[in-house]
């Protein structure tokens, strides 16, 4: 079994804890945070580091697969980077539980949570987030530090740009397009283009 690093020790980082236990091929050998209090969150006796302890565990173990386990997008791409750019190969997980289908492609740092379903043709990005029971349409394109909050639902060919959240329950219509550092809030329907760096909410969904 080969030994991983998680960034990350808040509640993403139990949710990757929890993916990862159905994983026989790696497993967690530490996990990371700036915050050490955070220790209390963690489940289990696996050790907590600052970065740079981290980074010293790593090279003595000789670990060089990491995952960023951040729900912010903004800090973790940050993270993405740092560990990316330090040499360390960075591990995409999907729980046995997700469905994907053929032709669909995704990067690293790719987390896919349970019950999520990901159809035919479509794209993922590098270090996005795909909470628990959400549904990816056909042919979208969903691009770099994104987040999906669980049991959002999008049609065919939505087009899912860097940076971008998308609330808890939200629906999309087909076709739209989610530009980049958008937010749609939670249980918000969008059946029209947002634009990038705006707030939208409601059914349908308008910015604020």
């Amino acid at each position: 079994m080969k030994n991983i690093i998680v960034f990350g020790a808040g509640e993403f980082g139990t949710l990757i804890q929890n993916v990862m236990s159905y994983n026989q091929e790696f497993q967690i050998a530490a996990f990371g945070d700036d915050d050490l209090d955070k220790s209390k969150i963690t489940t289990g006796d696996v050790p907590l580091f600052n970065q740079e302890d981290l980074f010293q565990f790593a090279k003595e173990n000789q670990i060089q697969t990491a995952i960023m386990a951040i729900g912010s997008n903004r800090n973790r791409a940050e993270k993405y980077y740092v560990f990316k750019n330090a040499g360390f190969k960075m591990l995409s997980i999907v729980h046995p539980k997700a469905l994907i289908d053929t032709e669909v492609v995704y990067g690293d740092n790719v987390i896919i949570e349970m019950g999520t379903a990901i159809h035919t043709h479509s794209k993922i990005g590098n270090n996005v987030f795909l909470g628990g029971d959400a549904l990816i349409g056909h042919h979208n394109i969903i691009g770099n530090h994104v987040l999906v909050g669980g049991n959002a639902s999008f049609g065919g060919a939505v087009v899912v740009e860097d940076y971008a959240s998308i609330g808890v329950g939200s629906s999309i219509k087909p076709g739209v397009v989610i530009g980049k550092g958008a937010v749609v809030g939670v249980g918000a329907v969008v059946i029209k283009d947002v634009e990038p760096g705006t707030t939208v909410v409601g059914v349908p969904a308008k910015p604020i």
